[in-house]
């Protein structure tokens, strides 16, 4: 491991370095598998997933469970918070069931003492309140 982190900058030792890393692939063999299993969290998660204690997000599509020590994913509801975000007056519906969910998870996560994963899914019950009023009152 030191090797891989070193700064090599002598050119011989970086070149026996290269050719050591080379020969160790070769006969290793791909380090992580072509196709990566996720955690199936679903699986270990008895219940209702809004029950897991885990890192959660509802949204207009189904929901994402992640472990605390992934965090929560950067990209979770990314488009709800998006200022070119529409919606039609179909999905109204499904932004309203994701808007009880989000509220739902804020209650939970106050209650497991994450104030700022509350404060993340408040954030998204304010957004889903600005689009769900914008697109009724189109």
């Amino acid at each position: 491991m030191s090797l891989r982190y070193g700064r090599l900058f002598d050119t011989t030792v970086r070149a026996d370095y290269q050719r050591a890393l080379e020969l160790a692939k070769s006969r290793l063999g791909p380090v992580l598998p072509k196709q990566r299993t996720t955690l199936p969290l679903t699986d270990i998660t008895p219940g209702d997933w809004r029950d897991a204690p885990l890192i959660k997000a509802r949204l207009a599509g189904g929901y994402c469970l992640r472990t605390q020590a992934q965090g929560v994913c950067p990209y979770t509801n990314i488009c709800e918070h998006c200022p070119n975000f529409r919606s039609d007056h179909g999905l109204l519906a499904v932004l309203g069931a994701q808007r009880a969910d989000a509220a739902a998870l804020a209650a939970d996560a106050e209650q497991r003492g994450w104030s700022d994963e509350a404060a993340r899914h408040r954030q998204l019950v304010e957004r889903l309140d600005e689009i769900m009023n914008r697109e009724s009152t189109a």
